[in-house]
């Protein structure tokens, strides 16, 4: 009875020796995705009660079982064998057996080259050894998985909508009042809880700060090593809200703007008509642009006739003594149009007595050759005033006082010349 007992408790305490001989680590405990290194190690842990090391390898889970990565093997030097290939082009592995209390093997993997979740697996280590006994004992650990964390990187730009429509709308400004609905939606990181906040910052504040409305979130979906949700608010549009700023973020750290992922949306008032404040600083001067390009354009009329008026008048001939001027509508024969309202402005026929047209046609003759009639400009005065309807002006000549081929007349307007 007392050697059964005394062989059950040897056999209890070399089972506890066992399984402390070998240790399986991993570096950190938690990784963070792509900022980690993600590195596992095996060594011994209790090195005094083995005299040598003949191998250690690293075991990872395969579905059903536990598949060899990556051993190290007694020589000189110690030699490392790859079993995964595919792992062996994006990793590393350092081992070395030179004695108990130095053996172990070491796997890192390259922050850049994780794979998630592929690599976060359950891994253990083997190790064979002579103990001081000169026994032969084959050793392993219990299995552990890999955790890690990840970050979001990812969110998408926040959508607008107005309250009960069906579609977005890409406009970003609104009226007083409006329910709009703000939709973001992208990675929250790698545990499945984690939603998409929401904060604001108007006119005159300095930070953001987190918004008192409820979003309504969907359900997360896992994306490789990432969860993607999208969160919903609705939010009413207020006289405080000319100019303000919304934010979605993930991966926040409890401050508005501490996010990993970060989108905003600016969303400002329409100008209010309501009122005789002048809400939108570019109706006065739309205003005056207007009063002033209307003024050219009466100008530029006034001018027009004015010119015309000028021209009309430059091309009479200047009335010389026993001169008579009718206009076309007096000629006998017309049968012209006539103005029945209106000063009647017509091209006057000139009229000379015979010895008058004698007495041009001989000073036309010089020498027995014929010369064109020297061409004068004679001018006339005309007072354009206001006249009853059907009463016409005609032009009133200018007494000539001197011999000029340039003559100046003044043209008026209801009193004033120009």
């Amino acid at each position: 009875m007392k050697l059964t007992f005394a062989c059950v408790v040897l056999l209890y305490f070399t089972s506890l020796a066992s399984a402390q001989d070998i240790l399986i680590q991993a570096l950190p405990q938690t990784v963070i995705y792509g900022e980690n290194d993600l590195v596992i190690v095996c060594s011994i842990s209790n090195p005094s009660l083995l005299s040598s090391v003949f191998f250690i390898q690293l075991l990872r889970n395969s579905s059903t079982t536990f598949e060899t990565v990556v051993s190290v093997t007694t020589g000189q030097p110690a030699t490392i064998q790859w079993k995964d290939s595919a792992l062996q082009r994006r990793a590393t592995a350092i081992g070395n057996l030179d004695s108990p209390s130095s053996a172990q093997l070491r796997l890192t993997i390259d922050k850049d080259s994780v794979l998630c979740p592929a690599d976060f697996k359950m891994y253990m280590c083997k190790m064979s050894g002579l103990t001081t006994a000169s026994d032969v004992v084959p050793k392993e650990t219990s299995p552990i998985t890999i955790s890690y964390t990840a970050k979001p990187n990812v969110i998408e730009m926040p959508r607008v909508r107005i309250l009960n429509e069906n579609f977005d709308t890409p406009d970003r400004q609104f009226s007083v009042g409006t329910a709009i609905q703000l939709t973001c939606r992208g990675e929250v990181g790698s545990d499945a809880s984690m939603t998409i906040r929401w904060c604001a910052q108007k006119v005159g504040e300095f930070t953001f700060t987190g918004l008192a409305q409820t979003p309504i979130y969907s359900e997360s979906s896992l994306s490789g090593c990432l969860y993607t949700r999208s969160s919903t608010i609705t939010y009413n549009l207020t006289n405080q809200d000319t100019f303000t700023q919304f934010l979605c973020e993930s991966g926040d750290t409890g401050l508005c703007g501490t996010g990993s992922a970060i989108q905003h949306v600016n969303i400002t008032l329409k100008p209010s008509t309501e009122g005789s404040g002048n809400t939108n600083p570019r109706t006065a001067d739309d205003t005056s642009d207007a009063g002033i390009i209307a003024g050219g354009v009466i100008g530029g009329l006034a001018a027009l006739i004015l010119i015309i008026l000028l021209v009309y008048f430059l091309v009479l001939r200047r009335k010389s003594d026993g001169e008579s001027y009718r206009t076309k509508e007096d000629v006998p024969g017309y049968n012209g149009p006539a103005n029945p309202e209106g000063p009647v402005y017509s091209v006057p026929v000139k009229d000379n007595p015979p010895h008058e047209r004698q007495r041009e046609e001989d000073d036309h003759r010089v020498n027995g050759t014929t010369q064109e009639p020297r061409r004068e400009l004679h001018y006339a005065d005309l007072d354009i005033a206001t006249q009853p309807p059907g009463t016409k002006v005609k032009p009133k000549p200018r007494p000539r006082h001197e011999p000029s081929s340039t003559e100046y007349a003044s043209v008026s307007f209801g009193g004033s010349a120009v």
